[in-house]
């Protein structure tokens, strides 16, 4: 028998050192006549996995996301079809957290608002004001950190938080986590926070979770943070209330209609923009790369490694090679 035919959607890290040689590899978009005899993908949001898509893949077993984001792939559709679908979430948690730190700590030190000024008004061989005039802060310790989403990534960057000082707050859809302290509903917890961190999936649940009345519900010195999904926020609402003072700011490394970005948010200082490199690390994304190899290889073989659509899958007959 031959190897079976997989895909590699987009190029990813450390692809030409892992041992890749049990299948017959193709990397970049398949065009129509491939898509049939593919039996395992690692997926990308440049070829979304539409249900005419997958009914199309009549052979596909298995697919991977590349990272814990999936809402290109439409699951539902994998399921019925007894296509599993798999992702790498415990590969990006670290990397992920730590950029939520990065921040977080960006925004309550004016970090970014401050090297903005610094370079603006400096002038050749003279003082610059700025030594004079720059924002007062807050220690960490007298500040609240909302996590909205407390999985691996918001647990993770709860440990991080309480380490340099700050106070956690956090919520989730399952309600209070057994060992956490400070669950929060969802509305509280915006009132009570001097900054807000989503890091939760995109769903229809959570699709502009963050609108004009949770922003309404927030300080008007309060912080927002995005390191989850871009249209977790309605970004022409966020744009509003940062404009008009209604909150104080705000840090995304995802966005709405991303890879394009609301032009208001360019024009707002107090926005730090970051382009989606939650995940960008060396050692983040080559683990990452072999997580997903290995989610192809075990489903495969019919083991649900990482799987998404474990409980509703139903495993094609042995695919075709």
């Amino acid at each position: 028998m031959g190897r079976p035919h997989c895909q590699l959607v987009s190029p990813i890290f450390g692809w030409s050192t892992v041992d890749a040689d049990n299948e017959d590899w193709q990397v970049g978009v398949p065009g129509p006549e491939r898509l049939p005899v593919i039996v395992g993908m690692i997926a990308s949001p440049v070829f979304p996995l539409t249900a005419e898509r997958l009914r199309a893949m009549r052979a596909l077993v298995v697919v991977s996301a590349y990272g814990v984001g999936y809402d290109y792939i439409n699951v539902e559709a994998a399921s019925e079809l007894g296509i599993l679908v798999t992702h790498t979430p415990a590969a990006v948690t670290a990397a992920t957290a730590e950029l939520g730190l990065t921040m977080v700590l960006a925004l309550s030190r004016h970090l970014v608002l401050h090297d903005r000024a610094m370079r603006r008004h400096h002038e050749i061989d003279k003082p610059h004001p700025l030594f004079h005039r720059a924002l007062m802060a807050h220690d960490a310790q007298s500040q609240t950190v909302g996590i909205v989403g407390y999985g691996r990534i918001g647990q993770h960057l709860a440990d991080l938080l309480k380490a340099v000082g700050f106070r956690v707050v956090y919520t989730r859809t399952r309600g209070p986590l057994a060992g956490h302290p400070g669950y929060r509903d969802l509305d509280p917890l915006l009132a009570e926070s001097d900054l807000v961190v989503l890091a939760v999936p995109l769903t229809e649940t959570t699709r502009h979770l963050i609108g004009p009345e949770a922003l309404a519900r927030m300080k008007t010195t309060a912080q927002i943070v995005n390191i989850g999904r871009g249209p977790v926020i309605d970004e022409a609402a966020l744009t509003e209330a940062i404009a008009s003072g209604q909150i104080a700011g705000a840090a995304l490394d995802v966005f709405e209609f991303e890879p394009r970005i609301h032009a208001r948010l360019v024009e707002l200082d107090s926005v730090i923009l970051s382009p989606h490199v939650g995940t960008l690390t060396e050692e983040t994304r080559f683990r990452m790369t072999k997580d997903a190899l290995n989610n192809v290889r075990q489903g495969l073989f019919g083991v649900a490694e990482n799987a998404l659509n474990a409980a509703t899958w139903s495993r094609r007959s042995e695919p075709p090679v």
